[in-house]
C-alpha cells in the first residue's frame, strides 16, 4: 500500500463528508472536509515528488492549513453560536507567507520549490520547525477545548455519550502518535513502511464517528446564544447579578420538584435544559441559575440524581425482577449501560449488581 492511497481516501472522505452537510453542524464538518483535503494533499506528495517535483508547492503550502482547520472545526463543534471574525484570519498567516515565497520560487526557478542550492537547507529545516511549532500550538489548544467541552455539556444536557467528542480527543491522540513515529523513525521498525495502511485505518475510523456525529446543540437560534452565555458565564466564575429573587427561586423550586415528580422528564434519554425550561415556562437562562446558583447542582447531575433514585426504586421492586441490571438503566432514563454503571457508582459507591445483591441479604 503507498501513500496514493491513504491519501485518495482522505480526500474521498472529504467530499463525502461535505455532500453529508447537515445544517445543525455545517461550519464544523465543513472545516473538518478541509482539514481531510489537505491531510490527503500531503500524504499524495510523498509518491508524486519524484515525478512532479513542483507539486511539493501545493502540498507544502497545505500542510500550513491542517492545524488551523482541524482547530476550527473543534471549536464549531464546541460552540452553540461562533462567529468567524477578521481576527480569526491571524491564524492564516503563516499559510499566507509560505504560499507567497512557495510561488515565486515556483515563478523564478526552475528547481523544485525547496531545493535551489543557496535555500535548500535553511528553508527546509525553517518549514519543518514551523510546522512542527505550529502543530503542538494547535493541538495544545485543541486538546484543552475538548476537554473543556466534556464538562459544558453537563451544563444542559442529560446524555454526553453522543455529544462529548470523545473520538475527536482520540483523533488528537492518533495525531500525536504520528508526530513521535515522525520524529523518533519508528517508520521501518516492522521492516517496512507502514504509515500508508496506519493512516488508511484512521481514515476508515475517522469516517466511522464523523458521519454519525449527531447535533451537539439541537435549540433554536435564540436559545443556542443562552446556552453560549451559560457557558461562558460558568467559564468567568464571575459573580452574577441574581436572575432570581430569593421568592422566584424558592417557587421555581416547588414547581421543579413537583414537574419531576408527577412527570418523570429524566425517563427521557436525551432531555435537555431547554425542554425542562419549556415546562416549567421559563428561559433556560432562569433553569440554569436555579440550579447552579440556587440548588448548586449541574442540569446533568440534576437528572440523574432521579434517574438513580428510579433505578434503586426498580432494584428493589419484586414487579421488576424480570429486567436485566442493563434494563433497569435503560427504564431509569439512562441511554447506555456503560452511563448507567458508571453514574450509579459514582453516586451510591457500588455497582447496581452489588446494590441489588446487598438489599437481597438484607
Amino acid at each position: 500500500m503507498n501513500y496514493s492511497f491513504a491519501a485518495g481516501c482522505f480526500i474521498f472522505l472529504a467530499f463525502v463528508v461535505y455532500i453529508n452537510l447537515q445544517h445543525n453542524i455545517k461550519n464544523a464538518k465543513t472545516w473538518f472536509s478541509s482539514f481531510l483535503i489537505c491531510v490527503g494533499l500531503a500524504l499524495i506528495e510523498r509518491d508524486l515528488y519524484e515525478k512532479y517535483p513542483n507539486f511539493v508547492a501545493l502540498s507544502e503550502c497545505s500542510r500550513f492549513l491542517i492545524a488551523p482547520c482541524l482547530y476550527f472545526s473543534i471549536v464549531y463543534f464546541t460552540h452553540p453560536k461562533y462567529h468567524f471574525s477578521k481576527y480569526d484570519l491571524l491564524h492564516f498567516i503563516p499559510f499566507t507567507i509560505f504560499t507567497f515565497f512557495a510561488f515565486s520560487f515556483l515563478i523564478q526557478h526552475k528547481y523544485p520549490i525547496i531545493s535551489p542550492p543557496q535555500l535548500s537547507r535553511y528553508l527546509g529545516t525553517a518549514v519543518l520547525l514551523t510546522l512542527r511549532l505550529q502543530i503542538i500550538v494547535y493541538w495544545t489548544m485543541s486538546f484543552v477545548l475538548l476537554r473543556r467541552h466534556r464538562k459544558d455539556i453537563r451544563l444542559f444536557s442529560s446524555e454526553d455519550a453522543s455529544i462529548n467528542l470523545d473520538w475527536l480527543l482520540r483523533l488528537l491522540f492518533v495525531i500525536l502518535a504520528i508526530i513521535l513515529i515522525g520524529m523518533l523513525k519508528f517508520k521501518s521498525l516492522l521492516g517496512f513502511d507502514y504509515l500508508p495502511v496506519f493512516y488508511s485505518v484512521a481514515c476508515g475510523a475517522i469516517a466511522y464517528y464523523i458521519l454519525q456525529q449527531k447535533e451537539i446543540y439541537p435549540f433554536p437560534d435564540t436559545v443556542k446564544t443562552e446556552i453560549q452565555e451559560i457557558i461562558e458565564n460558568n467559564h468567568s466564575k464571575k459573580n452574577t447579578v441574581p436572575r432570581l429573587n430569593e421568592q422566584e427561586a424558592v417557587l421555581l423550586k416547588l414547581k421543579l420538584e413537583s414537574i419531576m415528580e408527577s412527570e418523570k422528564p429524566y425517563l427521557q434519554s436525551d432531555i435537555n435544559l431547554y425542554q425542562l425550561a419549556e415546562k416549567l415556562s421559563i428561559s433556560t437562562h432562569d433553569l440554569s441559575f436555579l440550579l447552579n446558583a440556587s440548588l448548586s447542582i449541574s442540569f446533568n447531575s440534576f437528572i440523574n440524581h432521579y434517574r438513580i433514585n428510579e433505578a434503586k426504586r426498580l432494584l428493589m421492586s419484586s414487579k421488576h425482577t424480570f429486567l436485566s441490571i442493563e434494563g433497569i438503566g435503560y427504564e431509569a432514563g439512562f441511554s447506555s449501560k456503560s452511563a448507567f454503571f458508571t453514574c450509579f457508582k459514582k453516586v451510591v459507591g457500588c455497582s447496581p449488581l452489588e446494590f441489588k445483591k446487598n438489599q437481597d441479604i438484607t
